[in-house]
Parts: structure tokens; C-alpha cells; sequence
């Protein structure tokens, strides 16, 4: 067993150290491989993942009003890719479903204290002093690095309630302390910075016009790398986690190879028009993506008692 665990540790480790390499010397090409290879499969099993950890926990009714509200804002992205939306519209459009998602958690079922419901009233004005300012694309853009950060509180929370799952929390720990390591490093004039050297493509437009130079492709790496570990422990870390806390799988073999299908339809989709492509995938993570913000704080935040572990006794039922 210890020398099975040794193994996967250094499997491990050498995939992040591989990762960690790219994303210094080759962030562009890393991201639009990473992108187009994995986009889709971490969509999918993310969506399992949060299905076997949470469905159960709340009413059936509080769900459909959250997937209304989702599949709303997948709508107004899915207009925007086929041209009959503008590109502000659609953002107008991901910030109200952020406001009405809070609005969701101040209404949610009674077993969610006061701590959610206060975080979602607070969440619900933040919402609409960003509408008020205009200020949108920065926090958009803002919102999609911190989802990169997601998987560590999926994983803490799983291991306060499933004591073996505490290992992979604080490898996931140590893993998503890399990006940030990353980008202050160029302020830091250490020897991280130097692996910039001789870059010819530009990020001119990319970043704020006070990030340039060494600091700003020190931050599109630390961001291209977040997203790439961020894929690694939705794809792999957490369902397994989550299998073996199970006993079973928790994405369907029928799921698996209609997402094979999908992956091969969209990476042809991406060499034939890369930017309508990824337009079509922001659909479906914008979905999974303000999927995760009520789940993670009601999960977090909750009054209630933890759900229960297998084997512990009947799980309580969806509309109970």
C-alpha cells in the first residue's frame, strides 16, 4: 500500500512539475492545448463530482430554480455566440444570473443559518454596485481566476466529512499555492522571471496596462497554470476521491464515451474557427462555473448537520 501510494505521489509530481514548466516557458500554446483537449471533460466530471457530493443535500425545487437561472445565462452566451447577442449584453447578462444565484442562497432551504443567507444579501448588493459602475469585465475576469482556486474548497470540504479524503486536500493545498508563487515572483527578482526571456508573442491588450514586461508574463503564466491544475484536480483528484468515498463511479460509462465524441467534435470545431469555438464552450462553463459559487457557499457555510457518509444510514431525500 505505502509503496502503491509512493507511486501515485510521484506521478503526481512529475505531471505538476511538467505543467509548471510549460506554463513558464510556453503559457500560450499550453493554454490553447489545454483548452481544447480538456475543456469539455472537466465541464463533465466536475458536474458529476458536484452531483454526488451535493444533490442530495438540498429540495429538488431549490435546484430547478438554480438551473433556471443558469440556463438562462447559458442562453444569453449561446446568443452572443450565434451572433444574435452582443458580447456586452452577455456579460450584463452573467451578472445578473450572479445576482439572482445570490438571491437564490438568501432564499434557500431552511437547513442553510444565517452565515449563507447574510453572504448571499451581501453578494446580491455587490452585484448591483458592479452593474452600477459598469465595472464588468474586470470582475468577470476576475471571477474566472478565482474559479481556477475552487477544486481547494471542494476538497477541505470533502475532508471534513470524509477523514481519508484529507491527504488529497492538502496535496490540492500545495498545488494551487504554484500560480500565485508564480506571479509575484516577478516582483520578487528571483530566478522565476528569467524563464521569460526571449518571448516574442506579445500581451498587449491582455493585462492591465500597469502589468507589462517580466510581471505581466509572469501573471499569464501563474494564470494559464491555475487553469491547467485547476483541470487536474476536477478531472482526476476529486472524482477519485469522491469514488472511493462512493464505493462506485460516479460519472456513467455511456457519459464517458458521449464525452469522447464531444472532445473530438470540438477540437475539430477549434481548428477550423478557434474563437467561435471557445465561445461555444464559455456556454457550458459559465454554466459549471456559477454552478459552483451557491453550492460551495451553502456547503461552506451551512448551519445544518453534514451530510451523511455511505453505509452511515439512508441519505435524507431530495424534496424532504
Amino acid at each position: 500500500m505505502m509503496a502503491t501510494n509512493t507511486r501515485q505521489l510521484s506521478t503526481h509530481a512529475g505531471l505538476i512539475a511538467i505543467l509548471l514548466v510549460l506554463a513558464l516557458w510556453m503559457p500560450l500554446p499550453l493554454y490553447l492545448v489545454s483548452l481544447a483537449l480538456f475543456g469539455l471533460p472537466h465541464i463533465v466530471l466536475e458536474l458529476s463530482f458536484l452531483r454526488s457530493r451535493y444533490a442530495a443535500r438540498w429540495p429538488t425545487r431549490w435546484w430547478i430554480a438554480l438551473g433556471i437561472v443558469l440556463l438562462l445565462q447559458a442562453l444569453g452566451r449561446a446568443a452572443a455566440w450565434h451572433g444574435e447577442f452582443s458580447v456586452e449584453s452577455s456579460r450584463i447578462v452573467d451578472v445578473l444570473a450572479l445576482f439572482l444565484l445570490a438571491l437564490l442562497i438568501l432564499l434557500a432551504p431552511m437547513r442553510v443559518g444565517w452565515p449563507a443567507r447574510v453572504t448571499g444579501l451581501l453578494g446580491a448588493g455587490a452585484v448591483m454596485w458592479l452593474l452600477e459602475r459598469g465595472d464588468l469585465v474586470e470582475a468577470l475576469l476576475l471571477l474566472a481566476i478565482a474559479h481556477n482556486f475552487t477544486p481547494l474548497a471542494l476538497a477541505w470540504d470533502m475532508a471534513r466529512e470524509h477523514r481519508p479524503a484529507r491527504g488529497m486536500a492538502w496535496m490540492i493545498t500545495g498545488m494551487l499555492m504554484l500560480p500565485p508563487l508564480v506571479a509575484l515572483s516577478a516582483w520578487g527578482g528571483g530566478i522565476v522571471p528569467a524563464a521569460f526571456a526571449g518571448q516574442s508573442w506579445s500581451l498587449a491588450g491582455q493585462l492591465p496596462s500597469n502589468i507589462d514586461g517580466a510581471r505581466g508574463e509572469a501573471v499569464l503564466s501563474a494564470i494559464v497554470l491555475a487553469q491547467c491544475l485547476h483541470y487536474y484536480c476536477v478531472i482526476v483528484l476529486l472524482p477519485r476521491a469522491e469514488a472511493r468515498r462512493v464505493g462506485k463511479a460516479i460519472t456513467p460509462a455511456p457519459l464517458l464515451f458521449a464525452l469522447l465524441v464531444a472532445v473530438l467534435l470540438h477540437l475539430a470545431y477549434y481548428l477550423h474557427d478557434f474563437s467561435s469555438a471557445r465561445q461555444l464552450y464559455a456556454v457550458a462553463a459559465g454554466f459549471h462555473a456559477w454552478l459552483e459559487w451557491p453550492v460551495l457557499l451553502m456547503a461552506l457555510l451551512c448551519m445544518g448537520p453534514s451530510m451523511q457518509q455511505p453505509g452511515g444510514g439512508t441519505a435524507r431525500a431530495m424534496d424532504a
